[in-house]
C-alpha cells in the first residue's frame, strides 16, 4: 500500500517538473529545425536583468537557493541487464534575495540507447511574496538556456549554444506562482514545501546556489 502511494507522488512531482521541461526541450527543438532565426518577440534585455516588475522584500526563512529534483535511471537499465527505455533527470532550483530579485536554474537530461539530450536553463527577474497567505509570484524578466543533443560522436546542429529566452516565455506571458508553501526540518535539512493537489506535495531543499 505504501509503494503505491509513494510511486503516486513520486508521478505527481515528475508531472510538474516536466511541465517545465517541455517548455525548456519545445524551445531547444524549434532552434532545431529552424535555424534558430531571431524571434520578432525576442527579449531586448540584456543578460544580467532583473526587470522592473513586481517584488517584495524576501522573508528571511525564504532567503537562499532550494532545489527539487526527480531522477528514473533505474527505467533505464533493469538489475536484470535487459534494456528498459530511456531514463531521465528533472532539476529545478529558485534563488531568492532579500531585496526581491529572483533566478531559476532548470537542468533536464534524458537517455535512451546511446542518444543523450540536455537542457539547461536560466532564469531572472523578482518576486513577490505574502507570508500571511503563504503565496509567492515570479516574474521572469530575462533568461537563456542551452541544448546538447548527441547520439553517439553525432552532434546536432546549435550544439552547447547559448540561445536567450523569448517574450513567450518571460513576463507578463509566463508567471510562477507557489501557493501555500511552507518551511519544514526533515531528517535536518531545511524544507521549501508546496502542495500539488490530491494530497500531493512538492519539495525543495534548501542547498548551494549552483555556477553559470
Amino acid at each position: 500500500m505504501n509503494a503505491k502511494v509513494s510511486k503516486k507522488k513520486s508521478d505527481g512531482i515528475k508531472g510538474l517538473l516536466l511541465t517545465l521541461c517541455l517548455l525548456c526541450v519545445s524551445a531547444l527543438c524549434c532552434c532545431t529545425f529552424y535555424g534558430c532565426k531571431k524571434s520578432e518577440n525576442a527579449s531586448e534585455l540584456p543578460e544580467g536583468e532583473f526587470g522592473n516588475h513586481p517584488r517584495s522584500t524576501v522573508p528571511d526563512e525564504l532567503v537562499g537557493y532550494w532545489i527539487a529534483g526527480v531522477s528514473s535511471i533505474s527505467n533505464f537499465w533493469g538489475y536484470d541487464g535487459v534494456y528498459k527505455g530511456p531514463a531521465n533527470e528533472i532539476a529545478v532550483g529558485y534563488m531568492f534575495y532579500k531585496d526581491g530579485r529572483a533566478k531559476e536554474y532548470f537542468y533536464y537530461t534524458s537517455t535512451s540507447t546511446y542518444c543523450r539530450t540536455q537542457v539547461l536553463g536560466y532564469k531572472e527577474g523578482t518576486v513577490k511574496i505574502d507570508p500571511a497567505n503563504k503565496m509567492l509570484e515570479m516574474f521572469y524578466a530575462s533568461g537563456n538556456y542551452r541544448g546538447y543533443n548527441s547520439c553517439g560522436t553525432s552532434n546536432s546542429p546549435g550544439f552547447g549554444e547559448t540561445k536567450k529566452y523569448t517574450a513567450a516565455e518571460l513576463y507578463p506571458e509566463k508567471k510562477r506562482t507557489l501557493n501555500n508553501w511552507t518551511i519544514k526540518e526533515i531528517d535536518g535539512k531545511k524544507v521549501l514545501e508546496v502542495p500539488l493537489g490530491g494530497g500531493e506535495v512538492q519539495r525543495y531543499v534548501k542547498s548551494t546556489e549552483p555556477q553559470k
